[in-house]
């Protein structure tokens, strides 16, 4: 049996994210690739939509869009739509045009990333005119999942951070959920060596950001209290839900441990803790029956 507090909270909840790596699916790629599907993650997603609950689903990667996202995860049978699926890079993009306008912005990532700053008609600098030596002028410097990020694009950032420009990073987590082998961040490493070279400090758009659990509020149209975010990260999913007032549940099929547990913080621990999505399944059944009975 549930505590009582935790299903009337869990039967209120009107929107739900879910993060994709070790919580929906495990593989050795980022968001799912050549993985494989979670125990009740399908069943969890179809609730929620039978119930009458919104859902988006939050990956802290941004190496692929959105929508191949969403296709990726409908090849696994999980019904999940385009616009439900959100990344570090979507948050970037948002957040980026509401701070900076059409101000030059200085970006690097692969197409998972530029995507959603092309998409909102975003002021992107041009690498190979910047390599060539014209003035960037870029108001902010956005790190994102940048494999080929070598000395030229070093160069070009850090002039432009001592120049001014804001350094923003998609997600510094070091690692991800993975099925065998250590699938660990880009991101991170990159920013963390922009910070050490030019001694400015960096700001995190994707999990566990404010600005991140702005854009998951919006997306499923319920304030955090009305929210469930469902994760495998403590330091990510569990923080983000605490800090801004949401439900926090950690699924024990990822990178956070019992033992990891045990050390986390009382502001950040999660409040509910399932050792699979099928666990989540059952106890929004059983919050969703209590509210029946005592509605009545």
């Amino acid at each position: 049996m549930t505590n009582p507090e935790i299903l009337a909270r869990l039967a209120r909840v009107r929107g739900i994210m879910f993060d994709i790596d070790g919580c929906l699916v495990i593989s050795d790629g980022p968001s799912g690739q050549g993985g494989s599907v979670l125990p009740g993650a399908k069943e969890a997603i179809d609730q929620a939509r039978a119930t009458g609950r919104t859902v988006c689903v939050f990956t802290n990667g941004s190496a692929q869009k959105p929508e191949d996202i969403a296709q990726l995860l409908r090849d696994f049978g999980l019904d999940v739509r385009d616009e439900e699926v959100l990344t570090p890079a979507v948050v970037a993009a948002e957040v980026m045009k509401e701070r900076f306008g059409n101000k030059p912005l200085l970006v690097f990532g692969g197409e998972g990333v530029l995507h959603d700053f092309h998409k909102r008609g975003l002021n992107v600098v041009d690498l190979e005119s910047a390599f060539a030596g014209t003035p960037t002028n870029a108001a902010a410097v956005v790190i994102g999942w940048d494999i080929d990020f070598g000395r030229a694009k070093l160069q070009i950032a850090a002039e432009a951070i001592v120049g001014g420009a804001e350094l923003f990073c998609t997600s510094d987590a070091p690692m991800f959920a993975s099925h065998e082998r250590l699938n660990v961040g880009v991101s991170g490493f990159i920013v963390t060596g922009l910070a050490h070279v030019t001694g400015v400090p960096y700001s995190i758009l994707g999990k566990p950001s404010t600005e991140a659990m702005d854009v998951v509020s919006r997306v499923l149209g319920a304030s955090p209290q009305e929210i469930l975010v469902i994760g495998d990260d403590i330091n990510l999913e569990s923080a983000m839900a605490r800090r801004a007032g949401a439900l926090a549940g950690l699924v024990l099929t990822g990178t956070s441990t019992l033992a990891r547990l045990a050390e986390a913080p009382a502001d950040v621990a999660p409040e509910i803790v399932i050792n699979s999505m099928s666990e989540l399944v059952d106890m929004f059944t059983e919050a969703d029956k209590a509210h029946a009975l005592t509605s009545h």
